[in-house]
């Protein structure tokens, strides 16, 4: 997000004019500090001579931060208008080719198993990322099967989360329903309502 070139000048004027504020306290409490001759006023001049000097040390930091964060910005931009007038125009797309349906059914089944493979690997990602690939490695091979185009979504999906031996229930969304793409016998009855 490029800066607002007012508001960086204001910026650093500010950092500047707090960090001669506080070099002028610092050089004040350091006065101070050698001539105290109580114990407990040294130690609290010592202390506050300490925060104020801090206090320098960071406000030059943030102003250097500042000026090489604007260093790098003039720098991206000056490397992105640049790829941008010396890149070529983008490929023209081919028209998509037909979905393959033994894909669209292994990434049904994946979708399905998405969260349940999330609350296996408790949140880690790569435990998940270990577990997808285990996923897609097993329903490549069950896309060899012949029955693989004909099981319901749900079927598959079960076979899967006893192969992987994974816990948890599996929860079907509005779209895949118990029993999808089996025959009539598999479809539960609908209820007689009178």
């Amino acid at each position: 997000m490029p800066r607002q070139p007012e508001k960086q000048a204001r910026a650093e004027a500010m950092l500047g004019e707090l960090a001669e504020l506080a070099l002028m306290v610092a050089k004040e409490l350091a006065v101070r500090l050698r001539e105290s001759e109580d114990v407990e006023q040294t130690v609290a001049l010592a202390d506050a001579f300490q925060k104020t000097s801090r206090v320098v040390r960071l406000t030059l930091a943030l102003d250097f931060k500042l000026e090489r964060d604007a260093a790098r910005q003039a720098q991206e931009l000056a490397r992105e208008a640049e790829a941008a007038s010396s890149a070529p125009p983008p490929p023209v797309q081919p028209a998509r080719a037909a979905p393959n349906p033994i894909e669209q059914r292994k990434s049904r089944v994946r979708n399905l198993l998405n969260r349940l493979l999330w609350t296996e690997s408790e949140g880690e990602e790569e435990d998940y990322e270990v577990l997808c690939d285990d996923l897609t490695a097993r329903l490549d091979e069950a896309a060899r099967s012949p029955d693989f185009e004909t099981l319901p979504i749900e079927v598959l999906a079960r076979r899967m989360i006893a192969d992987m031996n994974l816990s948890g229930d599996l929860t079907l969304s509005l779209c895949e329903t118990p029993g999808e793409g089996g025959d009539e016998s598999s479809q539960p009855q609908l209820a007689d309502t009178g």
